[in-house]
């Protein structure tokens, strides 16, 4: 069976935003994050990272706090139409299931998958089309952070008196919290629900849980991932190796994220499109990191963001968290 696509592609991902994007953060010492899962191999290889360690993927557990919270999302709808808006999509395997309950309970549903990796968007479009059939679509690539029209995008998309659940899914620890949570919040109206997922770390004991967690980061399934994004840049294990560590928060004491950095073993230029960054023997590029905060720490800054919380769902191990929230009311 043929099948097409109408993607919209906001101007935050067109090529020459995200050059300029990617070229600041070398300069900064710093891999820009779209390099992670921009294109077709690295999209294949955030996949089977996903399916390989996600506990989403693996641990029954997590799976039931999913089912949970998409559950009770769909109990909390008001009207017969809703639009899923799912920011950060990935492979779109958690949408899909909140998609078919959203339908099972009744109701007529369209999907915005919204991601900066066009092949993520499309990956995420097709599963959940193949899995609700007639299911209406309105695909997007945008960079979250810069896209500043993204309400009135929605607005466009949206069928006559749907109300919203927008999805963070997964995401929410590869940023701090205060900033990424502007723009995540900006398309949530009164009437709309935000599903946010987490990874955490218990509060009791938490730098030796954090310790622990470390390790699990450091594998051949995440190594191939980052090293694939590097090779975009020309760069490759004879220029020098990753490095797994646990970073202090600058902003918060006591708040630490794995971090992988590529440590160079030799003087090595990159020239991306003309412009030439040098980077000396011994000198660092920051690749990847994930902040591991507790429950506590996303309730204040989803409390600070003027989020309010109708119901949480908390692993039994407390290393992953999901956070129904609305708007606070503006007196509140």
């Amino acid at each position: 069976m043929d099948w097409t696509s109408n993607v919209t592609v906001h101007e935050s991902a067109l090529p020459a935003a995200s050059r300029a994007r990617t070229l600041e953060a070398l300069r900064r010492g710093e891999l820009d994050p779209s390099l992670l899962y921009n294109g077709l191999r690295q999209t294949l290889r955030w996949i089977e990272l996903h399916h390989a360690v996600s506990p989403a993927q693996r641990d029954t557990s997590i799976q039931e706090l999913y089912e949970n919270a998409f559950r009770r999302a769909a109990e909390l709808c008001r009207g017969n139409v809703v639009h899923a808006v799912s920011l950060a999509c990935g492979d779109g395997t958690k949408d899909t299931r909140c998609l078919q309950l959203l339908r099972e309970s009744g109701r007529t549903v369209i999907y915005t998958p919204a991601d900066v990796s066009l092949e993520m968007v499309l990956t995420a479009e097709q599963a959940a089309t193949t899995a609700l059939r007639g299911l209406q679509t309105t695909p997007l690539v945008c960079e979250l952070g810069y896209c500043s029209v993204l309400p009135a995008l929605l607005k466009n998309f949206d069928p006559s008196g749907a109300e919203r659940i927008v999805l963070f899914l997964g995401t929410i620890h590869n940023f701090w919290p205060p900033e990424i949570l502007k723009s995540v919040i900006y398309p949530v109206r009164s009437q709309d629900q935000l599903l946010i997922s987490a990874n955490l770390a218990p509060s009791a004991g938490y730098d030796e849980s954090v310790n622990k967690i470390l390790t699990q980061y450091d594998n051949a399934h995440t190594r191939h991932w980052l090293l694939g994004a590097l090779s975009e840049l020309d760069i490759t294990s004879a220029d020098g190796a990753l490095s797994f560590s646990l970073v202090p928060a600058e902003a918060q004491s006591g708040l630490k994220r794995i971090q992988a950095d590529f440590i160079f073993t030799r003087e090595k230029q990159i020239n991306f499109f003309g412009e030439p960054i040098a980077f000396g023997a011994n000198r660092r590029l920051r690749v990847f990191y994930s902040y591991r905060f507790t429950a506590e720490h996303i309730r204040e800054f989803l409390n600070r963001a003027r989020l309010k919380i109708a119901q949480e769902w908390i692993a039994p191990n407390s290393e992953e968290g999901l956070f129904l929230c609305r708007r606070a009311a503006e007196n509140q």
